[in-house]
């Protein structure tokens, strides 16, 4: 609304101070209702969308204060099993604090040696000792260039793993800092040990826990050998049987380790960053643009891999728990790592490391909180109009990038999480709502995830509908909106609304995914109170259909009591659904009585247009259409015109089968001029799919009667009367070609007439002696409710209108004109002679005398007085 500051005023209100003050009042009280509409439907509708005015959560924060920071290489299993973390294998291992890569100083108290003793910790490294590039390792096996033992720990000269500690100071809440730092120095050693089992254990900031990997000693590539890389120097042509094998067009040969071992493949050298794959070789001056030795091929890296990510201690801020989480490693080239991630640098939780080298790795960890998701299933009130049985609902969990789930056990607590959130996540839970509108919703259970390390999407994977195949990603609809079948009036189910709201009620900061349409958790931070922690999102979904309802009706008749009958029904589509659907093949197909004759019809969808509509020739069926399109609330029209025969000498032929027949609560076929519609799609039923017309000729008969004895007696007194003429008259100006002209005798029979319709019958010419009717007679007929359906004729006049001579008389058993029913009129002479034989006028004479006289003598009586 316009807003209008002090003393400036709208149009609007100007403009009303002119109207009369009913109409002012009214359109006040029209403003009010309006309000209290509005009002009334406010309170009604915004329950639906549970964020409606919710205001966007405020984010936690704060600090962890770290006063003192300490770590090392925990407990150990040295063994060749991936998997076995219990079984030790010897292999003349050592444990200890060496400064940088050594060699070890017994002189120096802040060093130590020992032999490894699998499962036993060694000393905790101080951070602050730490600073002064002191390391914690595990060394092991034989020096390859001197296979001696020297009875200490020796990281410069073996496989040394190695972890230095570091001291952040205060931590902001859930922003990565500098754990410590991880070393490899990666020598050649004689072992047949390829695992190293074990942890780095870290005491932060009030947690003390332990972080399990595992470390892989790969095997080393020796010879030439391929590797896929982003920015290669070459491009794989073909295979090759052999080192020396290669055609001139990709002259370099090198191994493939992906392929098997000893596989060799053809390479063209197209360039640095033009190609998908780097050589390893030792011939280096024989392969232009080497990315190096075989020993230094991704395949040659040995891999260190943390599996638990998240501590299983907490520390307390503001009455919320949070938890040390590892965020990953980033690549190092000296050591040297900075206090948070580089820009642009995403932690990974692997840190790889390469052959006859040192290798770094910055690890970064965060102080953060744990919040759970679930989701919630919720189908519209309005969805209940289409009806069906609400099907189950899937969903799923994309991760973003390169997201990677926490790993670990989420914390125990009221929301009872079975898990943090995964890829997947939520596809094994789909959820059925109970019933339409909020009362209906139904929840999952909650799963955890941590703030900063939530880059993944929750999206709706549709309806589970028995008999038809869950769609698989990629396939088109795999995000809806979804149909329940393939049929093209098929309804389908669409997200209205997702609202994530966290536990006191305020929208949680997701943003809609634009491709899958599911909610992007990337930008949720952490909650400011414990109870904000947990989240739910309500992903409410509406069924949307077309509904088409078919309506037939009969739009006119004319000549329907005639030997040519014109009929013209109205065919309409209406669409009641929310969605635009087909009507599919309609088909219109008449069924008249016998002695009705099709002779041609034509289709149009207007009246107008069935003018120049062509003439199609008699058929038992026609089609309206192949299928026309119908919006949501719109219809769609078409009329038929059938031109008809009557045939009285037709098999079959029955006055009482032109009549339109009810049978079971439907119209029957073969009565009068039925017709029905068939269609594929018509939600209320077939019912209104029919219409009929009566077709049965309905004369009357009109009677000319009077007083006078003349033949037999009326039942009624009166006798029949001839010399008379009527006519009837379809209009009240009595203009124009009379329907029926009657003329000559006592009675008459009409031409048919039609009910629902006035006539007025109008006598033209009176017997002699006899007056003319004073005015026309305004009557109709109607269809009686006997077996029969006799005819019944109701006069259109009141008891004082002066027509008392006209009477009904109802229809009789029997056939002809005896059983018609009929309107007499009942006439008088004009004058009566008096009987012969009598006194004759005399006496009247004699009276009228007497009253002359009498008025005289009046008259000179008051001239005398005066």
């Amino acid at each position: 609304m316009e807003h209008h500051p002090c003393g400036a005023r709208s149009r609007r209100a100007t403009d009303a101070e002119t109207e009369p003050r009913p109409r002012r009042a009214v359109a006040r009280t029209l403003s009010a209702l309006l309000v209290a509409t509005t009002t009334a439907l406010v309170g009604l509708v915004a329950p639906e969308r549970a964020d409606a005015d919710a205001t966007l959560e405020t984010p936690g924060g704060g600090t962890v204060p770290v006063t003192s920071s300490a770590g090392r290489l925990g407990a150990a299993t040295i063994n060749a099993s991936a998997t076995d973390r219990t079984t030790n294998v010897p292999d003349n291992a050592y444990v200890g604090t060496v400064r940088g890569a050594g060699p070890y100083d017994a002189a120096d108290p802040a060093q130590s040696s020992a032999p490894f003793q699998a499962g036993v910790t060694q000393p905790m490294l101080d951070a602050g000792v730490a600073a002064g590039d002191y390391w914690t390792y595990i060394a092991r096996g034989l020096p390859a260039a001197n296979p001696v033992s020297t009875g200490v720990i020796s990281p410069q000269d073996t496989n040394a793993l190695g972890y230095k500690p570091n001291k952040p100071g205060n931590v902001p809440i859930g922003q990565p800092f500098l754990l410590g730092t991880v070393r490899h120095n990666n020598f050649q050693v004689l072992s047949a040990n390829k695992w190293v089992h074990s942890s780095i254990d870290v005491n932060i900031g009030g947690i003390e826990d332990s972080f399990p990997f595992d470390q892989e000693e790969t095997e080393d590539d020796t010879d030439t050998t391929a590797a896929l890389s982003d920015e290669g120097a070459y491009m794989l042509a073909s295979r090759a049987n052999g080192p020396s094998s290669c055609p001139a067009h990709a002259p370099y040969a090198a191994l493939n380790r992906d392929a098997g071992p000893g596989v060799w493949y053809c390479y063209r050298h197209v360039g640095k960053r033009r190609g998908n794959r780097d050589i390893y070789t030792n011939n280096l001056a024989a392969y232009p643009d080497a990315a190096g030795t075989p020993d230094q091929s991704p395949n040659s890296e040995d891999v260190l891999t943390i599996s638990r990510t998240t501590s299983t201690k907490t520390v307390m801020i503001d009455g919320i728990p949070y938890r040390l989480v590892i965020a990953g490693f980033t690549p190092s080239a000296d050591g040297d790592c900075p206090e948070t991630p580089p820009e642009g640098v995403t932690p990974v939780s692997t840190f790889t490391s390469k052959e006859n080298k040192s290798s770094f790795g910055c690890l970064y960890a965060s102080f953060s909180q744990e919040r759970y998701i679930r989701i919630a299933k919720t189908v519209t009130a309005e969805s209940e109009a289409i009806g069906g049985t609400i099907p189950s609902f899937n969903f799923t969990t994309l991760g973003i990038g390169d997201f990677v789930s926490p790993t670990g056990e989420p914390l125990a607590t009221d929301q009872n999480a079975s898990g943090f959130v995964d890829w997947s996540s939520f596809s094994d839970t789909p959820l059925t709502p109970t019933g339409y509108g909020k009362d209906g919703t139904v929840t999952s259970g909650y799963q955890a995830f941590i703030p900063g390390y939530s880059q993944f999407v929750i999206a709706e994977t549709g309806p589970r509908i028995p008999g038809r195949r869950p769609l698989r990603f990629g396939e088109p609809g795999y995000f809806g909106p979804w149909k329940i079948s393939d049929d093209p009036n098929s309804g389908r189910w669409e997200l209205t609304d997702i609202s994530c709201v966290n536990g006191v009620g305020e929208a949680v900061n997701v943003t809609r995914d634009p491709v899958t349409g599911g909610i992007d958790f990337s930008d949720v931070p952490p909650a400011k109170t414990a109870a904000a922690v947990p989240i739910t999102c309500n992903f409410t979904i509406q069924q949307q259909a077309p509904k088409l309802r078919i309506n037939k009706a009969v739009e006119s008749v004319e000549g329907a009591s005639g030997d040519t009958i014109t009929v013209t029904y109205r065919v309409t589509a209406t669409n009641d659904g929310t969605i635009a659907g087909t009507t599919g093949r309609l088909v219109d197909t008449p069924a008249f009585a016998p002695g009705l004759t099709l002779r041609s019809a034509a289709i149009a969808t207007s009246l107008e247009g069935l003018g120049a509509a062509r003439a199609q020739n008699a058929a038992a069926s026609y089609i309206l259409t192949q299928g026309t399109t119908v919006e949501p609330g719109e219809g769609a029209t078409w009329y038929v015109r059938m031109t008809v025969a009557r045939n009285k000498a037709a098999a079959g032929y029955s006055e009482s089968l032109l009549e339109c027949a009810p049978s079971n609560g439907r119209l029957a076929p073969g009565h009068g001029l039925y017709n029905s519609v068939a269609g594929p799609y018509d939600h209320d039923g077939a019912a209104n799919n029919e219409d009929c017309a009566p077709a049965r000729p309905r004369p009357i008969r009109i009677e000319k009667a009077g007083t006078q004895p003349m033949g037999t007696a009326n039942e009624d007194g009166t006798y029949p009367l001839g010399g008379a003429a009527f006519a009837i008259y379809d209009n009240e100006a009595l203009a124009g070609t009379p329907v029926s002209v009657l003329d000559g005798g006592a009675q008459f029979v009409t031409a048919p007439l039609e009910t629902g319709k006035t006539y007025w019958l109008v006598e033209t010419r009176a017997p002699a002696g006899h007056v003319l009717l004073p005015r026309a007679v305004p009557f109709h007929i109607e269809v009686g409710a006997d077996a029969s359906a006799s005819t019944v004729i109701t006069t259109d006049f009141g008891a004082d209108e002066g027509f008392t001579s006209v009477r009904v008389i109802p229809a009789s058993t029997g056939a002809g004109a005896a059983a018609l029913p009929a309107i007499r009129v009942v006439d008088t002479q004009v004058g009566v002679l008096p009987n012969s034989g009598a006194a004759g006028i005399y006496p009247y004479l004699g009276l009228g005398a007497a009253l002359l006289g009498l008025a005289g003598a009046c008259a000179w009586v008051r001239r005398r007085t005066a």
